[in-house]
């Protein structure tokens, strides 16, 4: 008899299940005796639901996650941008330039209502003004300083143009309570100044001299943009000991309105900040003060040689012996 091993084997092979399972179907295999090349399985008894695998069979595991290497990132700098540049902040500097320990400060504010020009000017042989500033504007209500150093003298130019004759800030400094400062119409005016140091006002004129007009002898200079009065050129300036005209005559001993007015100046001054302010809502001077309490609009000294020390001299005229 012919033997069915192999095809029990493929039986195993081809459904799964055991050599013994497939020996059973095979013992349920007939051949059809018309046609030997057919063979007809009966599979009528096996229950393929009942597989028997022989092995349980290994639960089916879920893909392993992937493993992330951590991501490392690298900034590399970008040439083409360029940093903002470092903006230091300047040292006792509301205006064109800094000072530093041992200077005097010159503060000016302006309540004038009006933008102004300010311009620079040392005595030859002094050195200049920290930073070495250049003219500029100075807008309404702004406020600036400026440091110079020990052993300076000069002034600043201040008016609605820029003009030689120009009220003018004048001061010098030679180390702590050493220092004086003034304001001067000897030139001209332009706008009302006062300075005041530690607090107390001590020099310059509030009062608006352009409401009385600006007539022979003294000179008028009108302001190219608009044409109107911008400054008064002072006819007593070649006049040492006076009179100031009648135009100046209001701030005479308050400011210098003639080279002698010496009233005008205060020295010794022992600190090293002065503040002045430009504009007629600005606290008027002690010497204001004065006059005003004497309803004098002329200076007592206005007719009258100057009596005071001339040891020395400052910004082209005698010094005070007045001091704070």
């Amino acid at each position: 008899m012919r033997s069915f091993t192999p095809i029990a084997a493929g039986l195993a092979l081809c459904f799964g299940i055991t050599t013994a399972s497939a020996h059973n179907v095979h013992h349920k295999l007939r051949r059809d005796p018309q046609d030997w090349t057919t063979v007809k399985y009966d599979f009528s008894g096996v229950d393929f639901n009942k597989v028997d695998y022989g092995v349980p069979a290994d639960p089916v595991q879920p893909a392993p996650a992937p493993v992330t290497a951590p991501v490392t990132t690298t900034v590399v700098p970008d040439s083409t941008i360029t940093p903002p540049p470092v903006v230091e902040r300047p040292v006792d500097n509301g205006g064109a330039n800094g000072g530093s320990d041992g200077d005097m400060t010159i503060a000016i504010t302006n309540s004038h209502g009006l933008d102004l020009s300010l311009a620079f000017d040392s005595n030859a042989g002094a050195p200049g003004f920290r930073g070495n500033p250049k003219p500029t504007a100075l807008a309404a209500a702004a406020t600036t300083s400026y440091a110079v150093p020990s052993g300076w003298a000069g002034r600043i130019n201040v008016g609605k143009i820029d003009h030689v004759d120009n009220s003018k800030i004048e001061a010098s400094f030679y180390g702590a309570g050493n220092g004086d400062i003034d304001i001067s119409y000897v030139d001209g005016y332009s706008v009302p100044i006062t300075c005041s140091v530690g607090g107390k006002v001590i020099t310059g004129c509030n009062i608006e001299l352009f409401d009385q007009g600006c007539s022979a002898p003294d000179i008028p200079q009108m302001d190219p943009v608009d044409g109107k009065l911008a400054v008064c050129s002072n006819s007593a300036r070649p006049l040492n000991d006076g009179p100031p005209s009648q135009f100046f005559a209001a701030c005479a001993g308050a400011a210098y309105t003639f080279p002698n007015d010496n009233a005008a100046n205060v020295g010794m001054i022992q600190e090293t900040l002065m503040e002045c302010c430009i504009g007629t809502s600005c606290e008027m001077s002690e010497q204001q003060k004065a006059k005003a309490q004497k309803r004098d609009v002329r200076s007592p000294r206005a007719n009258a040689p100057s009596l005071l020390p001339r040891s020395r001299r400052l910004h082209g005229r005698h010094a005070s012996n007045q001091h704070i």
